[in-house]
């Protein structure tokens, strides 16, 4: 029992390391320890993201078809992105700076897809079934925009997204006892 409540807390950690990192952001200045903070929790944050990913995929809530995981992957792909742009552009100190809106608009990308599927599927019912979508839609509706108007990433939209991260990950909690939590492969 406490194996699975460890586990479900996992659901948080993209939220809780999003907006974790607005709140160490907005209250030091900018430093060379503040950033490996900053990076530190935000690869924190991808990890949550691919544990959610594969846990999504798992529990069948996009469906039983075979195209299901082309969602899952294309939002790991930006998830690993995002963590590319980190380690390699602040620890070996190479210029990685495509990698973090690539990883957005893979990330928004294949959360739009899996969002679809859930709703098509119809396996997660009400609000919670739009919160896929929802995180998918945010880097369009937020970030992409407010980069066109101000040429360039806007960092408090871009922590903004835990927010829907949070919201899907206490939408995977309160509902994982009604799902199937055996691993399903089927391709």
């Amino acid at each position: 029992m406490k194996k699975n409540n460890n586990s479900s807390a996992l659901f948080l950690l993209p939220g809780i390391c999003y907006l974790a990192e607005f709140v160490v952001w907005s209250s030091y200045p900018p430093s060379h320890s503040l950033n490996a903070i900053l990076g530190g929790l935000w690869t924190l944050g991808q990890v949550g993201i691919l544990i959610i990913l594969s846990n999504l995929y798992r529990w069948k809530i996009a469906g039983g078809s075979k195209w299901k995981i082309l969602g899952v992957s294309i939002a790991a792909a930006g998830a690993i992105s995002y963590s590319i742009n980190y380690i390699f552009g602040y620890w070996f100190n190479l210029n990685t700076r495509m990698f973090l809106p690539l990883g957005a608009l893979l990330s928004g990308v294949g959360m739009v897809i899996t969002g679809i599927q859930v709703l098509a599927g119809k396996r997660w019912p009400g609000f919670k079934g739009t919160l896929p979508l929802f995180v998918g839609l945010y880097p369009f509706l937020v970030m992409f925009p407010l980069l066109i108007i101000t040429g360039h990433p806007d960092l408090v939209a871009i922590m903004g997204w835990g927010v829907p991260w949070l919201f899907l990950g206490i939408g995977m909690v309160t509902e994982r006892s009604t799902l199937k939590t055996t691993p399903q492969y089927e391709f």
